[in-house]
């Protein structure tokens, strides 16, 4: 929608979507209320303003495009909704097993009732529809706002660098030996600190997306630089010009952000950014060069910092001592909460009555996204949201080959979507405003080049 309305009101708005998309990894990932209430407060606000000015643009005439799959999200958000309706205890018992027992054991004189929802805790599906609404309208005012090229890049521009600011802090940190985020705060559990965030799984979930936009700005940086050197008489002087510096440059800000990643000694963290730099050079046009600078620079990075803590970490944890035996305690709940889940954001609540490990620790993710959403949303929530995923890549995926930075926005969704499998960073406010942005970007690419679609 730039550019049809001539006024600052659309630049202003930018701005402070870009402002969020920085300040939030910056305040400890926004996990903590004093960041995560501004920022879904600034986030919805922009989304709504966003949404005025495009039914004002379309009064006018103007050819503003429609949010991609707006009815999946709505459906999605009734669906929450529907969590949240008190249901007679007969209905209930047959649509949530596990709800009915859940609200049923709790009665010193059974049988239960009155009407109680699906959601085994309302008020944190009611927190949970919070987040859900507010990056909705997120990604509508990103998806909206962002059409034009030069602020398609800057947001891109903004994730590396506030990817680069990430590790910086984190390499400071580390070299002071200190867990203390900022040298202001010190976490009550501070075993897995690293830069500003308290778990550096977080941290690298960050990296793994502004490493592939790093990546891509480094190959478009060296395709410049090739076409400088063929206009050239004498081709290598070109490494002293204007397209030289900026090429020199570009690759070392990538390789700054991936020594970031491997200090982290995150292991889904550097299998993710394994997986994506595999498929990052499939999407680009010229494969070739892409394989050659993309290989060079994860080279140099790990012959930086090397992955001994990460081969040490499998070595010592494995995936079935600190993941597998978790999943399968979990997967009991499934035929309980067959349809609707224990409701949205309510995992932690419905997982006490069934945990037979750990017992001694509260567990409120499952640490697999994919999970989680099975467990929240059942079987209709799961099916809306792989609905939601398989459109998100398929128009990825056509509009990667446009132009390095559209590849590198798709090894961006690819990594983290890849780290879902082990971790959550989806419930990581500041990561998942991220995703949710780079997702737009993507949708937005794809109904300017197919506008059909």
């Amino acid at each position: 929608m730039s550019g049809l309305i001539p006024d600052r009101a659309g630049d202003g708005l930018r701005v402070l979507l870009l402002a969020l998309l920085t300040a939030a990894p910056l305040a400890f990932g926004s996990v903590h209320e004093p960041a995560f209430i501004p920022l879904l407060g600034l986030a919805g606000a922009g989304g709504l303003f966003s949404w005025a000015r495009g039914h004002w643009a379309r009064s006018l005439g103007a050819d503003v495009p429609p949010v991609p799959a707006r009815r999946l999200l709505l459906a999605l958000h009734l669906l929450v909704l529907v969590q949240l309706v008190p249901l007679p205890p007969l209905l209930l018992r047959l649509v949530s097993p596990g709800s009915f027992s859940f609200y049923s054991d709790t009665l010193l004189m059974p049988p239960l009732t009155a009407w109680r929802p699906v959601s085994v805790s309302p008020p944190d599906t009611w927190r949970g529809l919070a987040f859900l609404v507010a990056f909705s309208l997120f990604f509508g005012a990103v998806f909206r706002e962002f059409g034009e090229e030069r602020w398609r890049r800057r947001l891109a521009g903004v994730v590396v660098a506030t990817g680069v600011l990430l590790t910086l802090v984190a390499l400071l940190q580390a070299a002071a030996g200190t867990t203390t985020i900022y040298g202001l705060w010190k976490p009550t559990h501070d075993y897995a600190v690293f830069g500003p965030y308290v778990n550096r799984n977080h941290f690298a979930g960050y990296l793994v997306m502004a490493i592939p936009l790093a990546l891509a700005f480094t190959v478009e940086a060296f395709q410049r630089l090739g076409r400088a050197w063929r206009r050239r008489r004498v081709g290598w002087l070109a490494l002293g010009g204007p397209e030289g510096n900026a090429a020199i440059r570009q690759a070392t800000v990538a390789m700054f952000v991936v020594v970031g990643l491997l200090a982290s000694q995150s292991r889904g963290g550097v299998v993710a950014f394994a997986v994506s730099i595999v498929a990052l050079p499939l999407a680009f046009r010229h494969r070739r060069q892409a394989v050659v600078v993309i290989a060079a620079i994860a080279i140099l990075g790990l012959a930086w910092i090397g992955l001994s803590g990460v081969v040490e970490g499998f070595e010592k944890r494995g995936l079935e001592a600190s993941r597998l035996i978790l999943w399968r305690d979990m997967a009991q709940m499934i035929p309980r909460f067959p349809f609707f889940g224990v409701g949205f954001n309510a995992f932690g609540t419905a997982y006490l009555r069934y945990q037979t490990i750990w017992r001694m620790l509260f567990i409120g993710e499952a640490h697999n996204d994919y999970l989680q959403v099975l467990l929240d949303l059942g079987l209709v929530g799961s099916a809306l949201v792989a609905s939601l995923l398989v459109t998100l890549f398929r128009a990825a995926a056509r509009a990667a080959s446009h132009t390095p930075l559209d590849a590198g926005i798709l090894g961006a969704l690819i990594a983290l979507g890849f780290h879902a499998l082990v971790d959550f960073n989806w419930q990581i406010p500041a990561n998942a405003l991220t995703y949710v942005a780079l997702s737009a970007l993507a949708l937005r690419q794809t109904a300017r080049t197919s506008p059909s679609s």
